[in-house]
């Protein structure tokens, strides 16, 4: 019988995204566009949401949401997962779009989605893209880890984050779905799914075609985020850190809190996700070039002192020594060609 290899979706749903999710006492939504975020307008010392379920953001002129950014005419956004949405930060205002912002002088709208591929990134910046100067895509994990752990990693728009949850969900018809959660139709019971053979789940036979795809995906998005951006707008692609034992000389506060030797997200054996991490940056990067999008990798070796919560999230301090990473390759960029100017 073939070895059962576990899967990201049911150790997330185990841990509920780790202590992080209980500790902020809020969970994932359904969302008509994102497929799934944050609970909307969720209130905290912790984490605040807007009417879309992104999370606020702080600063010099206060704090930053949709709605708020939009009515002052823009300034910066940060797509990415969620370690741009600052998923170990301790408050709105220790994530990296907080301290970016604290360090251009401007607004910076989070718009990083928990558990989001660079397909969730185009939709989060669509209502966005045309107020942004700045655009900051700090991404990579996502697209990399749902590509190496996915059940269908060859779907049309790409693997995603719990991707059985959604399948379970997308198996009842619509008005059914509702009328279930409303409780209009409390006897009705869903059907058992099927789960996937053992044989069909990631064995990691073709992981160097699955990390040539997952570039793919994360370069051919990026360059709908281009398309879309205001003229004039600035955009840069930074590649989030990758913190493993080999990686990086992790601190002793970071190995206390942390044991970055576990299994990675559920997975059993963690070296083909670290192993080819190096060839998917070399493949973003050489895209971005293509592209004419400037790169930056934000590496875990770039670091100092107690900045990863994990071998992702960063604390408050690694949120804002990514900051200013991505502070000084924006300034490093030539001047826009033309003064960014507002959309009719």
């Amino acid at each position: 019988m073939a070895k059962e290899v576990s899967d990201h979706e049911s150790f997330a749903i185990r841990h509920r995204g780790g202590v992080m999710f209980e500790r902020y006492d809020i969970d994932l939504h359904l969302h008509p566009y994102l497929g799934y975020a944050l609970a909307r307008n969720h209130r905290s010392a912790i984490i605040n949401t807007d009417e879309e379920g992104f999370r606020h953001a702080d600063s010099p002129f206060g704090s930053v949401d949709g709605p708020g950014w939009r009515a002052a005419g823009g300034g910066g956004v940060v797509l990415g997962n969620s370690t741009a949405f600052g998923m170990a930060a301790q408050s709105d205002h220790g994530t990296v779009a907080s301290h970016l912002a604290l360090l251009r002088g401007d607004r910076q709208l989070n718009l990083g989605v928990v558990g989001g591929n660079s397909v969730q990134e185009v939709i989060a910046g669509l209502p966005y893209l045309d107020l942004a100067d700045t655009v900051v895509v700090f991404s990579g994990a996502g697209d990399y880890w749902t590509s190496l752990a996915s059940w269908t990693p060859h779907s049309a728009w790409g693997p995603l984050f719990f991707e059985g949850t959604l399948t379970s969900l997308t198996s009842i018809p619509l008005f059914q779905l509702a009328a279930v959660a409303s409780g209009a139709d409390p006897d009705w019971r869903p059907q058992a799914q099927p789960k996937p053979e053992a044989a069909d789940r990631p064995d990691f036979a073709d992981v160097v075609e699955r990390v040539e795809a997952a570039a793919a995906r994360q370069v051919r998005n990026l360059s709908v985020v281009q398309r879309l951006a205001r003229p004039g707008a600035r955009l840069l692609f930074a590649l989030q850190p990758f913190a493993t034992p080999r990686s990086r000389e992790l601190s002793a506060a970071e190995m206390e809190h942390f044991d970055f030797h576990m299994p990675m997200f559920g997975q059993e054996k963690n070296r083909p996700f670290e192993h080819h991490w190096g060839r998917f940056a070399e493949l973003v990067a050489k895209g971005c070039s293509e592209l004419g999008v400037p790169f930056t990798d934000v590496s875990a070796d770039r670091f100092e002192g107690f900045a990863f919560s994990d071998h992702f999230h960063l604390t408050d301090e690694g949120n804002r020594q990514a900051a200013v990473m991505i502070h000084e390759a924006l300034a490093a960029l030539p001047a826009p060609t033309a003064p960014p100017t507002a959309q009719p």
